[in-house]
């Protein structure tokens, strides 16, 4: 049976290219901030968000997932910690199961950077942010982001296929959720109504903005997905 760690292996493949450290840094095998957010985005912002804040696509898609806020660490709380869990995952004292070990995949370099932007997260965070949603920017959109993205913030009121029936819509009434099987919106209208909210767009004020929660390469995911869901 595949272990949780070796799954996440797989699921944490880049969504880019890798870069060397010497184009961040300014010469190889040299770690620096920039290379580290790099890494971040590609390999850890599906469980700990773009933001290091825990809002990654597993843990708001994934019943019982463990709290992934960096911030607010439960285990690795100095720059010695951070190395043994980047490198060690869940063989790491304390470490929950869902954590990848990386020290076979990553060099060293690229751990060290890492190592080093989460550790300037938590020293400061608007700097670090600012780093951080410049790469994820460049994240290429994909139906697979989509389709966690809309399970984590978009099911409970629209249905776990976009048909208006989640959750919340016993609930949300005058009027309902909207059945997105049923959309025929152009792209650009979708991606106003996302960034900015059902009330910004002469639509249901209880549609709230997810321009300041999501990347633009996540709303564009989610464009991809809600157009796999309609009726042909």
């Amino acid at each position: 049976m595949v272990s949780r760690s070796a799954l996440l292996l797989v699921l944490f493949m880049p969504l880019l290219a890798f870069a060397d450290s010497a184009q961040d840094c300014g010469q190889e095998a040299k770690a620096c901030l920039q290379y580290g957010a790099r890494i971040f985005q590609q390999r850890c912002s599906l469980c700990h968000g773009s933001d290091g804040l825990g809002e990654g696509i597993l843990p708001l898609s994934v019943p019982d997932y463990p709290a992934t806020n960096l911030l607010e660490p439960k285990y690795a709380k100095d720059i010695a910690g951070l190395k043994e869990i980047v490198v060690h995952g869940t063989q790491a004292k304390g470490t929950t199961e869902w954590m990848p070990p990386w020290g076979d995949e990553l060099t060293h370099t690229q751990m060290e950077s890492v190592v080093q932007f989460v550790q300037f997260m938590r020293d400061d965070l608007e700097g670090a942010l600012k780093m951080s949603r410049s790469e994820a920017a460049q994240i290429e959109p994909s139906i697979r982001i989509g389709r966690a993205v809309f399970i984590g913030r978009c099911a409970l009121c629209h249905g776990k296929f976009g048909q208006g029936d989640g959750k919340m819509a016993r609930i949300i009434k005058d009027p309902p959720p909207f059945n997105l099987v049923l959309s025929r919106m152009p792209d650009e209208y979708l991606t106003q109504i996302i960034t900015k909210g059902g009330e910004a767009m002469g639509r249901s004020a209880r549609m709230p903005p997810w321009g300041g929660d999501l990347t633009g390469p996540e709303i564009q995911s989610v464009i991809l997905y809600i157009k796999t869901l309609r009726e042909e």
